[in-house]
């Protein structure tokens, strides 16, 4: 598993593309029902989603898009992340 410095070196190297979708709960009302991890899970039950992106990962999915709690939404045909942490 590569090692990051920070989150947003992690995203860079695993988001080719990304647009702030922060209506995609009232769009995908059915977001819970896709593959989510249990740490993304958690944290849209606890209302700790403070961004939503629709994204192009670079390659496939992998370690690295898991842990940024990416996943493949089957309704729009996009990958979404949450962003489930606040930062300066």
């Amino acid at each position: 598993m590569k090692e990051f410095n920070n989150y947003m070196e992690q995203v860079k190297y695993s988001v080719a593309q990304m647009v702030a979708f922060n209506n995609y709960p009232n769009v995908s009302e059915n977001y819970y029902e896709n593959d989510l991890q249990a740490g993304t899970l958690q944290s849209l039950e606890d209302g700790n989603v403070y961004q939503w992106y629709a994204v192009e990962i670079i390659g496939n999915e992998d370690e690295e898009t898991e842990r940024l709690g990416i996943f493949w939404d089957e309704d729009l045909e996009i990958y979404i992340m949450p962003v489930t942490h606040f930062g300066t």
